[in-house]
């Protein structure tokens, strides 16, 4: 039997793996006979973050996708301030945990993030569009992005994306791409298919709103934004969390057509 498509899941900020699979647990038993959905644990370490507490008292370490000395303020964050670059060891767990998957025989097609993590989502997906745009030309360091379809932004937080740093530089390596062509697809909006959930009762649905309009291009095959009532936190709702992996099932599907 062939091996189910991996989605690849991301942390909040002050989270970790194991608290990620509880929170998306609603998600997962809908997607689970579709994929194979793999948690992953940030680096760096962090204290708890918004709204682990007190329910998930004593269940750290709690981790973090940017290290601890990147301290940003509240201005900082809402003009796009922070370090666009994904951190090298962000970067090197990925790139391992996308060769384990594709050397079990399945392939990355989809990740999932939430806060901090849809921050490594919208970085991942635009290291996939400037492969895409080398024509896959890039050398094994960026390659490991080819294969990703779609991604959920769960609670986004403030942009900039992390993007891979050895998906940027083969870009600026790139002799078959001017300078124009080049800024371009660093500059441009991010095309492939998102689904955006914001909570209208989350305190940092400002933080979301600004990645979608500064990152995400919005329309029929690219993003799409769902607004819930909740707050933030991953949906409650079963008709909410259906929505979702509806959205979800239906794109992968489309993306095996073309």
């Amino acid at each position: 039997m062939p091996a189910k498509p991996t989605i690849l899941a991301f942390h909040g900020s002050g989270s970790n793996a194991t608290i990620h699979t509880v929170q998306l647990a609603r998600l997962t038993r809908i997607l689970k006979p579709h994929f194979e959905i793999v948690s992953v644990e940030a680096p760096f370490p962090s204290a708890a973050g918004p709204g682990v507490l007190p329910f998930f008292e004593g269940c750290g370490p709690y981790k973090r996708w940017v290290p601890p000395t990147e301290k940003l303020t509240l201005e900082a964050m809402k003009t796009g301030a922070a370090n666009p670059a994904m951190p090298s060891a962000v970067e090197t767990l990925l790139r391992s945990t996308v060769s384990a998957a594709t050397s079990s025989g399945s392939k990355v097609v989809g990740v999932i993030g939430f806060s901090q993590g849809t921050r490594v989502v919208a970085g991942l997906v635009k290291g996939k569009e400037i492969v895409e745009a080398l024509g896959g030309d890039v050398g094994p360091e960026a390659l490991w992005l080819k294969d990703l379809r779609f991604a959920v932004s769960m609670c986004g937080s403030y942009p900039p994306p992390l993007v891979p740093v050895a998906a940027t530089e083969a870009l600026e390596r790139s002799a078959a791409l001017g300078e124009e062509a080049k800024k371009g697809v660093l500059e441009g909006k991010i095309a492939v298919p998102t689904l955006h959930v914001q909570g209208k009762q989350d305190e940092w649905e400002w933080a979301g709103k600004l990645l979608i309009d500064g990152v995400y291009e919005v329309g029929e095959g690219k993003s799409t934004v769902f607004e819930f009532d909740m707050g933030h936190h991953y949906p409650v709702q079963a008709e909410d969390t259906e929505r979702v992996a509806e959205w979800v099932l239906s794109t992968w599907k489309d993306s095996e057509e073309k």
